[in-house]
């Protein structure tokens, strides 16, 4: 079963997702989300950082049940 979290725009986001994804919010800003992470920014460039820092701490291949 899927974890979702709701924003405060109301979009839905899976944080169980296998790999780590930016999605951005119908309100505006980003959110890094799977693996367990649900972590906002209001910039891009920040929120592919952290992805990229997340991708890289846990290795590419999702994450372990």
């Amino acid at each position: 079963m899927a974890l979702l979290k709701v924003s405060a725009s109301g979009q839905v986001y899976d944080v169980e997702l296998p790999n780590v994804k930016v999605t951005r919010d119908q309100a505006g800003g980003y959110y890094v989300h799977g693996r367990g992470h649900f972590i906002f920014f209001k910039d891009l460039d920040a929120a592919e950082r952290k992805r990229r820092e997340l991708e890289l701490e846990g290795g590419f291949g999702g994450r372990l049940p």
